[in-house]
């Protein structure tokens, strides 16, 4: 609890865990706030996935690499995206000793190019880097990534079933589930992710709309929106006629 304390950006923890390759947490970020998210409160749900071997994980808004570091073990192949160079190196420390995940420095969005992604304010809200600039965002303060659509990074990396896709990237899950073709949706098994209040004006970013599309794709969904946000919550689907 001291290090979650200490705001020293320079401070970093090395975290061993039974059985795994260590993490490390920098100091003054949300690292820490990450892996308590992840590994303590099972947030993601990956208790819930069961014991069975997963075939292909896709982790959209990789942070610093804590979800796929903790998913790797029951996995063949995870692919992670993160966008911010900063949090792509952190990453890169996490993931290096499993060697079925690929780390792409890039993000997934709505077509391919590049895509602009503003930084918080403060970094210790490292891990909230959006490409909708908000109230916690510094119009002056950016990162031009390169941008894949979801269908380009299934062909890119020769991905036949996603047995978990999961999505933190703060407001772009609407435009990623919108372009998304109807092969691309076939071949998901699971979705847990994150959604967030994103441009109010635009019927598509509204949850209930959002989860609709969803549901239409051929998925239960149960959704958790958040006690004091509007418009932002946790959300686990998993296909109908899901095969194990």
């Amino acid at each position: 609890m001291r290090f979650r304390r200490n705001h020293d950006p320079a401070a970093e923890l090395e975290l061993r865990l039974r059985a795994a390759p260590p993490l490390y947490l920098r100091g003054g970020r949300s690292d820490f706030h990450m892996f308590h998210r992840i590994y303590l409160r099972d947030e993601y749900r990956l208790n819930s996935v069961g014991d069975g071997r997963l075939s292909c994980v896709i982790d959209l808004g990789g942070n610093v690499g804590l979800f796929s570091a903790r998913v790797a073990p029951c996995a063949e192949r995870v692919i992670v995206c993160e966008p911010v160079p900063e949090n792509f190196s952190q990453l890169q420390r996490n993931t290096q000793g499993f060697s079925n995940v690929v780390a792409l420095n890039a993000a997934v969005a709505a077509e391919s190019g590049t895509l602009r992604i503003f930084l918080p304010r403060t970094t210790k809200r490292s891990g909230s880097s959006s490409a909708h600039l908000q109230a916690g965002h510094s119009p002056e303060e950016f990162h031009d990534a390169r941008a894949l659509s979801f269908d380009e990074l299934l062909q890119e990396q020769k991905i036949s079933r996603c047995d978990l896709l999961k999505l933190d990237v703060e407001g772009s899950e609407y435009e990623i589930f919108h372009s998304m073709s109807d092969s691309a949706w076939e071949c998901i098994q699971r979705i847990h992710g994150e959604y967030h209040d994103v441009h109010p004006e635009d019927p598509r970013t509204r949850w209930e709309n959002c989860e609709q599309l969803i549901r239409g794709k051929g998925f239960h969904v149960h959704s958790l929106p958040h006690r004091h946000k509007v418009n932002h919550g946790m959300f686990f689907a998993e296909r109908v006629d899901l095969k194990i």
